[in-house]
Formats: structure tokens, sequence, C-alpha cells
């Protein structure tokens, strides 16, 4: 078979290689579109999604302006631990006082803080399922011409409602 198709000019034996080879490949692909493929449940996950944020916005917006705590305070409005998990899922900011706050109990994050005129890079909000506790993370930038930048963490106990959104108010990282 080989030797005749050795017969045919270089041109179309090229050609006939050039077809095999795109036909190869979309059987590739096809195949694994098919065990690969889009996910069949995506459109049921997303609106399962948007149904449990939209609670989440309903049960924040029922919530006073102002502090929210999830001790016994003075200050604030206490809030049951279905609330707590609720706020904490979806509060992403950490507010300038909490930062500080954070800040006074570990000096070094306190000293670098200060000596870069008050600046933080990334920061994170996060719920611990295994604690049923909410953590809060941020790093304190470095100053320019240096790379040690500090990362402060610890629970975040207290949150601040605003008429936007929530945001950490008060890390307890000792």
């Amino acid at each position: 078979m080989l030797n005749k198709l050795n017969q045919f000019p270089e041109s179309f034996r090229n050609s006939i290689g050039l077809v095999s080879l795109i036909i190869i490949i979309f059987f590739t692909f096809f195949v694994l579109n098919i065990f690969y493929g889009p996910d069949k449940n995506a459109e049921l996950k997303i609106s399962e999604q948007k149904k449990i944020n939209e609670k989440a916005n309903e049960l924040i917006e029922t919530l006073p302006r102002g502090v929210l705590t999830f001790y016994d305070s003075e200050k604030g409005q206490k809030l049951s631990p279905d609330e707590y998990k609720v706020v904490c899922n979806n509060t992403k900011i950490i507010t300038q006082r909490a930062i500080m706050g954070a800040n006074i109990t570990d000096s070094k994050a306190f000293n670098l803080y200060t000596a870069n005129g008050g600046t933080t890079g990334k920061y994170s909000v996060n719920w611990d399922e295994n604690k049923s506790k909410c953590f809060a993370k941020f790093t304190v930038k470095p100053l320019e011409g240096s790379s040690e930048s500090v990362t402060v963490q610890g629970e975040a106990l207290g949150f601040l409602k605003t008429s936007i959104d929530t945001r950490v108010y008060f890390i307890k990282n000792f």
C-alpha cells in the first residue's frame, strides 16, 4: 500500500498527510470534549450560588449599621453563630482601625507599618469550617528598596456594617 502511495506526486502526498493530521486533531478534541467537556450542571450550580448570595445579602441588609460582634459587648450588636458565618463569608475588606489594632500587638508589623506610611498589601477574610471561626489576614508592604514584609493574621471578632458593605473591625491576633 505504501508503495502505491509513493507513486503519487509529492504535493498530493503532502495534502493527504495534512488532511490526516487535521482529522486526527479533530477526533482527539472530539473525544476529549466527551469525557472532559463543559459541566452539564454548571447552570444549576450558578443558580444555586446566586440563591445563597441573595439570602446572605438579605440577612446582611437586616443587620443594623455599625459594629457587629460575635462576643458580648456594650458596643454594637452581637451576631448569632449563623449570622457570624454569613457576615464573615461576605466580608472582603479590613478597616484601618483593625489593621492598627492588630499591628499594636505585633511590634515588627507596627514598626514596618509606621515606617512605610501605613500601607498594606494583600488581605483576606476566610471562614474556617473546622474551627467555626472567621480569620482575617493582611500583609504590611515592605519599605521601598526592601523585600521584607510582615503578615499579620488573627480571628476576626468584630465587623463594621456600612451602608455599602461589611468590613473587619476587630482582629484578635494574640
